[in-house]
């Protein structure tokens, strides 16, 4: 009875040995590894995937592009509310690589330069359901999205009906209104980090208001033009046409020369500006921040109320020299005005005390 209890015994271990090892197997061949990476025009390469509920999963994002990115996963349902989020952090966003606090956020990389690449481990939520991926960098996250279908059945709506992806990546992306520039009505003030006509790839465009808009350069540290009419199409970015730009949809009245504008002190040995960051502003409009000639300078360009000015303001706090201001003047489209006056030969001179803080007015023509 002992004996044959035993050898009963010593079978049931050997099962259950062989249960485990054939779990042990199930489970690494369960483990699933996601490479992504960036296609032109502010794409994710994969615009979605499947894992089963509390599968093991290794992500790799690569950034391939000119421009710096992030990727985070995140609650079914989050995706316009985190993006929202880290756009209002502002300047204060780099520092802490556009993540935002929030319960939505399950995990996220770091800030990716051109060539690096960020991995994340992770045990998929039990929860089935649609999680987006998304980089939060400004303007990226209302096009530069994806999901990660999470059910035991595999299944995922045809590429032509899927909601959860960008229109760029559906089978209906002809269907687009070309002048659709946002997936929901904005009220301006706001902007886009995006590539530009005539600006490098950190550029700014930023919609003043319905009828007028601007382009700013942070390689540069200077307004690019402004235009005036349609704001942007992104047609060719979204179909992620090679070295794609946004297509100005309005007139551009004003572009501004070769020549520094805003030079302090002697231009013998004038270094180049060095963008700082920026900041969003209460009232929506953008402070930016660079050096120049090793003075810390704060440039906003706002709208006037009654809408028919642009107000062009700069604060250099700890300035010790004397400035020159000087932008490109065209005939018929306007005029810089400073304390109700126009510039002397098209040119403004500021001792360092007057330079410290003041501001033009570029008076629009009817």
């Amino acid at each position: 009875m002992n004996k044959n209890y035993a050898l009963l015994l010593l079978g049931l271990l050997l099962v259950l040995s062989q249960g485990y090892r054939n779990q042990g197997k199930d489970e690494q061949a369960a483990k699933k590894e996601i490479k992504i990476s960036v296609l032109p025009g502010l794409q994710f390469d994969i615009p979605r995937f499947h894992v089963q509920p509390g599968q093991q999963v290794t992500l790799h994002f690569q950034n391939n592009d000119d421009m710096d990115h992030n990727l985070l996963l995140l609650k079914p349902g989050t995706r316009v509310e985190v993006v929202d989020l880290a756009t209002n952090m502002g300047a204060k966003g780099m520092a802490k690589d556009y993540i935002p606090e929030s319960k939505a956020i399950l995990w996220h990389t770091k800030i990716l330069h051109a060539g690096q690449t960020g991995t994340l481990n992770f045990k998929a939520p039990l929860e089935e359901g649609v999680y987006p991926y998304v980089c939060t960098l400004p303007g990226h996250g209302y096009i530069m999205y994806g999901a990660m279908y999470v059910n035991k059945s595999g299944k995922m709506p045809s590429l032509a009906q899927d909601k959860n992806i960008p229109p760029s990546n559906a089978a209906n992306a002809h269907a687009h209104h070309a002048h659709q520039d946002h997936p929901f009505e904005q009220k301006p003030p706001y902007y886009y980090r995006t590539y530009m006509e005539g600006a490098s790839p950190a550029a700014f465009a930023v919609r003043l208001s319905d009828q007028l808009a601007f382009c700013w350069d942070a390689t540069h540290c200077k307004l690019r033009y402004i235009w005036s009419g349609d704001f942007l199409d992104f047609t060719a970015i979204w179909k992620g046409h090679k070295d794609a730009k946004a297509k100005v949809l309005g007139d551009i009245f004003y572009r501004e020369g070769a020549l520094p504008t805003l030079q302090i002190g002697s231009t013998a040995h004038a270094e180049k500006p060095k963008f700082k960051g920026y900041k969003l502003l209460k009232d929506g409009h953008l402070e930016f921040r660079y050096s120049l000639a090793g003075q810390d300078v704060f440039e906003t360009i706002s709208l006037a109320p009654e809408g028919k000015e642009i107000i062009r303001a700069f604060r250099i706090p700890n300035l010790k020299q004397a400035l020159t201001f000087q932008p490109t003047q065209l005939e018929g489209a306007g005029s810089f005005t400073y304390q109700g006056k126009p510039l002397p030969g098209g040119k403004l001179s500021l001792d360092a005390q007057a330079g410290k803080q003041f501001t033009l007015v570029y008076s629009l023509n009817p």
